[in-house]
């Protein structure tokens, strides 16, 4: 039998991980984007140029990724709490969502790597390509994020609550 406390309980998980990561991508992650764009990598050194890609490829990057797995994880541990098949294909495509996104991330790892090769290789002019890539990645990633509103939506209609900041 269910019991209220445990629902809230894990409602409460899944909310706190999804503001963890909204943190993470404000404060951690969306600094850095600004050199996504040609004009701000040439305001740096080269040894700084590298530090950003390096520092995204090694840092940034897999902590966004961990807080969109730690999204994951607690939407995957609030599903035997869905009363009902709308509500459990509510969670399980949020769940679709952050999957996707999570491959987009990782995707973007991979594009670091390559532009540490192409900026090795040729300089700033090289890695011209990786920054489009990083832009299409990175909208495609924000346009799935605000998916998440949809779903959070439904299961507000369920009675569940949600802090202003995620409406």
């Amino acid at each position: 039998m269910l019991k209220l406390s445990e629902l809230r309980d894990a409602w409460t998980r899944v909310l706190q991980a999804f503001d963890d990561w909204i943190y993470y991508e404000s404060a951690e992650f969306g600094p850095w984007t600004s050199y996504f764009s040609m004009e701000s990598l040439r305001d740096l050194t080269s040894r700084e140029r590298l530090g950003w890609i390096y520092n995204m490829r090694d840092e940034v990057i897999p902590g966004r990724v961990e807080k969109c797995r730690q999204a994951g994880v607690a939407l995957e541990d609030f599903m035997p709490y869905m009363p009902d098949p709308d509500a459990m294909d509510t969670v399980r495509s949020m769940m679709d969502l952050n999957s996707i996104i999570e491959h987009s991330m990782l995707r973007m790892s991979d594009v670091f790597d390559t532009m540490i090769h192409e900026y090795s290789e040729g300089g700033l002019d090289e890695i011209v390509v990786s920054l489009s890539i990083l832009a299409e990645t990175e909208e495609d990633i924000r346009n799935h994020m605000s998916m998440f509103s949809s779903g959070f939506g439904k299961l507000k209609a369920l009675g569940l609550e949600l802090p202003e900041d995620l409406t």
